[in-house]
């Protein structure tokens, strides 16, 4: 029987199964009486022996076989699980997920596991008993916490299927009705400018109530693509457990916030800044625990990861209780590594120390390591968090821990933006990048040598030219005022001067292609109703 039609089946639910399986895993280190947790992971093992026997991938249904016997062997008492159990299984479940790739790609998923499968058969518990481990607090910790090494406390997992219905979608159709979506938001807005232009009350009743029904479709279809944040955060216990192994450290791990939902594009591109922030925040933020000890806190360092919603914001906050930042010490690295001048630093504020560590090339690291230090630093992740809109804070005191957070967007494919016109070229800022627009009187002005610069507050912010950002001849201004939109430029408040403001609209953003993804400062075009391509502008990559 030809089993090819099942396989992109086969391929999604195993990699359930075994995202799944990580997590268990992780969470019974901490509750290993958790006995629904051990049945559900014995059944995950045995569903994917199953499922990979049945599509003939012999390799893959042997391991999963001997992961299942080793479960068994916990469910029945005969073996307790201990973290050596538990190092056991992780090192199959990367061995399915590496053999489901190579399926994936084409390939029969076989791999020399023999070593592994040897293991797994003959395992036997150390002599004496593993003595549990603890964060030194007096109380267990609390729901969503993972405690590396350490216990965990998670509400009971179960595979059985609740009340609502779930269908599998490929994310091609979902992609194909976000486009579909876009171009009738297209065509709906260069509606409205037809009927501007003739002045038909029915015309404009009509398409008034067209523009309600483009909305509501527009807000359901991206409802389609929204998935909860677990879908990213479900990963990242493991991920620490490693950390923290790799650094000799003990972790708690808190994770909130998992059933928030946003794009699934802004979801896609959150893996690699978060990985980073938690790289540093074991390997850099937090102390040995002899060191901890010392210092008056518990041997167990804690990392938190929180998500939340703010009005039309997604913040992502990781924060840990480690050894913190001196932003003296910060600024003093920066001037010796020649990334900032002495007198600008002296101008310095804390936050804007901080914030100079997201300088590219800048480290305090004393040695390079397996986990970071290796030269890819905060830059990456700020500019990451920048390219589809979002932006980055961070905190910290010395001694008592840093706090990043990131604010995004909650969806990158329909957009509200600003629209300005800069001779002439008609250019969108993202009503997100946007921190205010002001419209300064000449006297309002100020000029130091060939700086100009404007007060905003008490805040001195740089006056510069769009046009010349742009490449575009530039033409004094006539008239009383100056137009600027106010955006954040390399952690900077800078207002960018252009001629006039056509006020704010939705539109649907279309990447950019060969060649012009090459230009510094555009992040994708969008189409007005009267047919005009304009370019979104990436302010933060201008320079």
């Amino acid at each position: 029987m030809d089993m090819s039609q099942y396989k992109d089946l086969f391929i999604s639910e195993v990699r359930e199964h075994i995202q799944g399986m990580n997590e268990a895993i992780v969470a019974l280190e901490g509750a290993p009486e958790d006995r629904e947790r051990i049945d559900y992971l014995f059944r995950m093992a045995h569903s994917i022996k199953g499922m990979s026997a049945s599509m003939g991938y012999g390799g893959m249904a042997g391991l999963a076989h001997k992961m299942e016997d080793l479960m068994d062997r916990v469910r029945k008492g005969a073996i307790g699980f201990a973290s050596g159990v538990a190092d056991l299984l992780l090192e199959g479940s990367d061995f399915l997920s590496h053999m489901l790739n190579d399926v994936d790609a084409g390939g029969d998923g076989q791999r020399d596991i023999d070593d592994l499968v040897s293991r797994l058969a003959g395992y036997a518990p150390p002599p004496a008993a593993e003595p549990a481990r603890t964060d030194g607090s007096e109380t267990g910790p609390s729901d969503g916490e993972t405690p590396l090494p350490g216990r965990l406390q998670q509400p009971a997992v179960s595979d059985k299927p609740d009340s609502v219905h779930n269908v599998r979608v490929k994310t091609e159709v979902l992609d194909t009705l976000v486009n579909i979506t876009g171009e009738l938001l297209t065509h709906k807005n260069r509606m409205v400018s037809m009927s501007r232009e003739l002045g038909s009350p029915a015309l404009t009743e009509a398409i008034s109530d067209l523009s309600r029904l483009v909305r509501e479709l527009q807000n359901e279809v991206l409802k389609v693509r929204l998935m909860p944040f677990g879908s990213v955060a479900d990963r990242l216990p493991r991920t620490v457990r490693d950390l923290a192994k790799k650094s000799g450290k003990e972790v708690v791990f808190r994770v909130s916030g998992k059933e928030i939902e946003l794009d699934r594009g802004i979801l896609e591109e959150l893996p690699d800044p978060l990985l980073h922030l938690l790289r540093n925040a074991v390997d850099h933020g937090l102390e040995a625990p002899a060191d901890r000890v010392a210092a008056g806190k518990n041997p167990a360092g804690t990392i938190s990861l929180e998500a939340r919603r703010e009005k039309d914001r997604f913040l992502v906050t990781i924060s840990d209780d480690g050894r913190g930042m001196d932003p003296c010490l910060i600024t003093a690295a920066a001037v010796g590594k020649g990334l900032i001048a002495p007198a600008e630093a002296a101008l310095l504020s804390p936050q804007e120390s901080l914030m100079l560590i997201c300088l590219p090339g800048f480290s305090t690291a004393a040695a390079v390591t397996d986990v970071s230090g290796r030269g890819v630093g905060m830059d990456a992740v700020r500019a990451s968090v920048q390219a589809i809109g979002g932006g980055l804070a961070i905190e910290s005191a010395p001694g008592r821990g840093s706090r990043v957070t990131l604010s995004l967007p909650l969806t990158i494919s329909i957009i509200q933006v600003l629209l300005a016109v800069c001779g002439t070229m008609v250019v969108a800022v993202p009503v997100t990048r946007v921190v205010r627009t002001v419209d300064l009187t000449r006297d309002a002005v100020i000029s130091r040598g060939k700086r100009k610069l404007f007060l905003l507050g008490e805040e001195e912010i740089p006056l510069m030219s769009l046009h010349r950002f742009l490449g575009i001849r530039f033409h004094p201004i006539k008239g009383p005022s100056v137009p600027a939109v106010v955006v954040e430029m390399k952690g900077h408040l800078v207002g960018l001067v252009v001629d006039r403001f056509l006020g704010q609209q939705d539109v649907f953003v279309k990447p950019l292609g060969r060649p012009l993804n090459r230009m510094r400062g555009f992040s994708g075009a969008a189409v007005l109703g009267d047919g005009q391509v304009i370019f979104i502008l990436d302010p933060a990559n201008l320079v």
